[in-house]
């Protein structure tokens, strides 16, 4: 049975949960494991083949609804029409929270000084907690009302209007997908990312996408980044494995980048795995 909310979290009872899952049994148990607090978590599954739907009826706090995935953006903008509370913390399904974090944002509930709140997340490899790591910060955390998603390349955001501030306490980034179950995701990820950068020009991206661009140095800049500037190569095996993995990433897209000539995104949209 779930605990009831703590009283000194009782600001939260204004926040429901938002996730999006497609087969996640390697992941969503240790994400729904910490949002016990929450009277509510809205799951919008596409069609989970693998036993994420089992998993999810243990929890008495989840409400599961199924919609086809066409998109992020659409996937989460469904799930915005299911909350009535005035607050949304969206999580993937491979995030987990520490206590520390979720009195942060119990915090921020209950001043109702801002309208949103950014996290930054504390990537984990085999649930080792690298110290540092450049995964991009997300506003997780949202007042409901006038918010709606933006599908942005590969990646999804939330525009809410308002005051936002940044979280002090990080989000652990902890995803335990296969190796093969990874480079499918990031084969649907990076077509997305190269039509975005080839149909863009030059003066519009940022930085990153106009080095991606070069077609040349994205994959050796990530992989100094990783090991020099962010110290990963003091790391062990957890900072070379993410320091590969990154820049693995950058080689398949420069290869999307080069020899992209038509792009069916038909055949990535049943693969939502982020």
């Amino acid at each position: 049975m779930r605990q009831p909310v703590p009283v000194n979290l009782l600001a939260l009872n204004k926040v429901t949960a938002l996730i999006l899952t497609y087969n996640e049994v390697p992941n969503i148990s240790r994400t729904l494991d910490r949002l016990s607090w929450a009277n509510r978590v809205v799951v919008v599954d596409s069609y989970s083949t693998d036993g994420t739907i089992e998993l999810l009826e243990r929890y008495p706090n989840v409400e599961v609804f199924y919609r086809k995935f066409d998109g992020f953006a659409q996937q989460c903008n469904y799930g915005l029409e299911l909350i009535n509370t005035e607050w949304v913390l969206s999580m993937d399904a491979d995030y987990v929270l520490s206590e520390p974090i979720i009195a942060e944002m119990n915090g921020i509930v209950r001043d109702g000084a801002a309208d949103g709140a950014w996290a930054a997340f504390r990537y984990c490899v085999a649930g080792k907690p690298l110290n540092k790591d450049n995964t991009t910060p997300r506003k997780v955390l949202y007042r409901r009302q006038d918010a709606h998603y933006e599908n942005l390349g590969h990646q999804h955001r939330v525009n809410v209007p308002g005051t936002e501030v940044i979280m002090q306490h990080k989000i652990y980034h902890d995803d335990r997908k296969s190796l093969s179950r990874w480079l499918r995701s990031q084969d649907g990820y990076l077509t997305i990312e190269a039509e975005k950068i080839n149909q863009s020009k030059y003066g519009d991206l940022d930085f990153a996408d106009k080095v991606r661009k070069t077609k040349v140095l994205g994959p050796i800049v990530i992989f100094f980044y990783c090991l020099f500037v962010q110290g990963l190569l003091f790391k062990g095996w957890w900072g070379w494995y993410y320091t590969l993995q990154r820049t693995l990433v950058e080689i398949l897209l420069v290869i999307k980048l080069v020899g992209i000539v038509k792009i069916d995104l038909e055949d990535y949209t049943s693969l939502p795995d982020e």
